[in-house]
């Protein structure tokens, strides 16, 4: 029943001072750790004032070509955004951050997610069968906005100009919406449409099959909750000797984060190549429009403590999707029988992978990486690729020691560099901030070994559920507790599924695919499902999220082809004062469950460490840097960059002293 974090030795904030999530921003950039700030970055960039502002505002920041604003965020590419097991992402701070790039599935969610924290009173999400769009409720209405595709649509004739946006179920009913801005099939009516407006579609001669999408109704499907799946956050701890560099590129041409896939069978390379259309694989993610890049970092941890006591296991945790790590030391061993294991862990140290081994004699340095799981075309795929955090197990064996010092521990990561703080031509601004000394632990939670109660976990092609096993409602407990320090909240979600249509979701895709399972247990059984916590395991446990059983309708207009699978998501932060475990419980007596997200706040020493930052950039060949120091104490700084015209930044470090 028990998720515990209890490795044999721990290297943690109980043990020293640290940094915790010091950010960097540049004055008036909108802030990608934070969807309410984000959205009002925005707003600010774009001075909007009134609901239809702020709207537009949000659609162009996500246009998916660059022409159309700068820095373009996002871009469109497909086959990059996916992560096992739960497949492609729909997590908005993880596609803002660790990609910035995606598909229509992707997109959507986010503008979902980001009207939503930008203070709208709804914004929902359709799936149209060939393409997935966003709305937003204001004035009365829905407003749909397209970013993907780059444009949006008034209802009647002539200007544009003062007319209201149209709502997807509009244009259901009047195609002309889209067709009536046509003068040919691939020339608009000059002043009847805000520009972007569809250009690939208008290029293509294709606004009719767009249209198309609409008005083939049987179809179309909206998501009865929220698309987007919110556990994610940037929040991370720097140890002394720990240094976070993030890069403005890829450190290395062909370094990006590959995305595998697994049929239940096999694991193989989830981007496809696409001739019609110039994607080819070994590009890595790049845009097919324009010159916008991923990027790449480093995190590297030097620990200041000794590998003392025969197994040492440490955290290696990342914001940001990890590519791949590294393990070096001096390993001194003087006889055959002295050896060095090494073996990393994604699932808090339930399953262990031996990453290396060596024997002696030897006393020189040494270096091993995880597991690795497949070798394919373009790449590879590691024990900890995919993750946000993996425990790496170091066993001495026999004599042998770890020179004091020599050890360094390595994960490679993705990033999107659209969301860094750059140096530009002139006076520069940043804000520095950091966070509360307190440190966030994701808490794995796979499926196939959840403790279970009348819930059974099944697989299709890949894809596992935990659904009800018999009449009897069923639960999956955990126990979230972070080495016996007291805790400050809670984070936990989920997904609900009902499947008694027949239809689940698809992780290759993000649409839709037909399933053997049924959650139909009785009319009244397909929407009992709920969250609960306790501190203690006897309770009394507090429901702190039910299965809606009844939706609202802002707009008074009920829509009866649904997708009933919403997502929840609870932030607890009232604990008690000094406790140390919580109990939650995930109940079904229908909904499948799957994509559970787990992880605790846990209290920690006060921050005292100081944090050197250093911008790196490049005056023709010349690299150029500046430096600030902040101490221990400070929770916010601000400074100033002069520089002159034609720089490249390079890099921005962050080194724990």
């Amino acid at each position: 029943m028990t998720i515990r974090i209890l490795p044999v030795i721990l290297f943690c904030s109980i043990l020293s001072a640290q940094v915790y999530s010091p950010k960097l921003l540049e004055q008036g950039q909108p802030d990608p750790t934070d969807l309410s700030r984000l959205a009002e970055g925005i707003y600010a960039q774009a001075h909007a004032q009134t609901a239809r502002e702020k709207a537009e505002a949000i659609w162009r920041f996500f246009l998916t070509d660059g022409r159309y604003v700068k820095p373009g965020f996002w871009y469109h590419i497909a086959g990059w955004a996916y992560e096992e097991p739960y497949g492609e992402v729909l997590d908005p701070i993880k596609l803002l951050n660790s990609y910035g790039f995606g598909l229509c599935y992707h997109i959507a969610p986010l503008l979902q997610a980001v009207f939503k924290a930008g203070g709208f009173e709804d914004a929902r999400t359709w799936f149209l069968t060939g393409h997935t769009v966003t709305e937003v409720f204001y004035e009365g209405a829905y407003h749909y906005f397209d970013s993907d595709m780059m444009g949006y649509n008034v209802a009647g004739v002539g200007s544009f100009q003062g007319k209201p946006v149209a709502s997807v179920r509009q244009i259901e009913r009047d195609p002309s919406i889209f067709l009536g801005k046509l003068q040919t099939a691939n020339q608009v009516k000059e002043g009847t449409v805000d520009y972007p407006w569809y250009p690939a579609d208008v290029h293509e001669k294709a606004i009719a099959d767009l249209a198309n999408l609409f008005t083939t109704t049987n179809d179309n499907y909206l998501y009865s909750g929220s698309r987007y799946a919110m556990g994610h956050s940037m929040d991370f701890v720097l140890r002394p000797g720990e240094k976070l560099i993030r890069f403005f590129k890829p450190e290395e041409p062909n370094l990006y984060y590959l995305p595998y896939k697994f049929d239940g069978q096999k694991w193989s390379e989830f981007p496809q190549e696409i001739a019609e259309y110039q994607i080819r694989t070994n590009d890595g993610p790049r845009s097919q429009k324009d010159a916008r890049l991923w990027a790449t970092g480093r995190i590297e941890y030097a620990p200041k403590q000794g590998l003392e006591q025969p197994v040492t296991v440490i955290q290696m945790p990342s914001p940001y999707v990890i590519i791949d790590a590294r393990c070096k030391m001096n390993p001194q061993l003087a006889s055959k029988e002295d050896g060095v294991r090494v073996e990393t862990s994604v699932d808090g140290g339930k399953t262990w992978l031996a990453a290396g081994e060596i024997s002696g004699p030897r006393n020189a340095e040494w270096s091993t990486e995880p597991k690795v799981i497949v070798k394919s075309e373009h790449g590879r795929l590691t024990a900890v690729s995919g993750s946000y955090g993996y425990q790496v197990k170091i066993t001495r064996l026999g004599g042998a020691r770890v020179q004091a010092g020599s050890l360094l521990l390595v994960s490679r990561v993705q990033l999107n560099p659209r969301s860094l703080p750059a140096v530009h031509q002139g006076e520069n601004s940043f804000v520095y901030s950091s966070s509360l000394a307190q440190e966030r632990i994701n808490i794995p939670a796979p499926l196939d070994k959840a403790n279970v109660h009348d819930l059974e976990c099944s697989s299709e092609q890949g894809q596992e559920l935990l659904h009800p096993s018999s009449s009897s409602p069923g639960e999956a407990d955990y126990v979230l507790e972070a080495d016996g320090r007291s805790l400050n909240g809670f984070d936990v979600g989920a997904r609900f599924l009902d499947l008694s249509k027949g239809l689940a979701p698809d992780k290759l895709t993000a649409e839709t695919r037909t399933t053997k399972l049924s959650t139909r247990r009785g009319v009244a059984s397909i929407t009992r499902a709920s969250i609960a916590w306790a501190t203690s395991p006897a309770g009394p446990f507090q429901t702190i999220w039910a299965y809606p059983t009844n939706i609202h309708w802002p707009d008074g207009e009920a829509v009866d082809r649904l997708l009933n699978w919403p997502e929840a998501f609870q932030q607890i932060r009232n604990l008690p004062a000094s406790t140390k475990r919580v109990y939650v419980k995930f109940l079904s007596a229908g909904p499948a469950i799957d994509n559970i997200r787990l992880a605790v706040y846990a209290a920690a020493a006060p921050t005292a460490t100081g944090l050197t930052i250093t911008q790196q950039w490049r005056e023709g060949q010349a690299m150029k840097e500046h430096v600030e120091h902040i101490t221990g104490a400070a929770k916010s700084f601000r400074f100033q960059v002069n520089s002159p015209a034609g720089l490249r930044n390079e890099a921005l470090v962050f080194s724990a002293e």
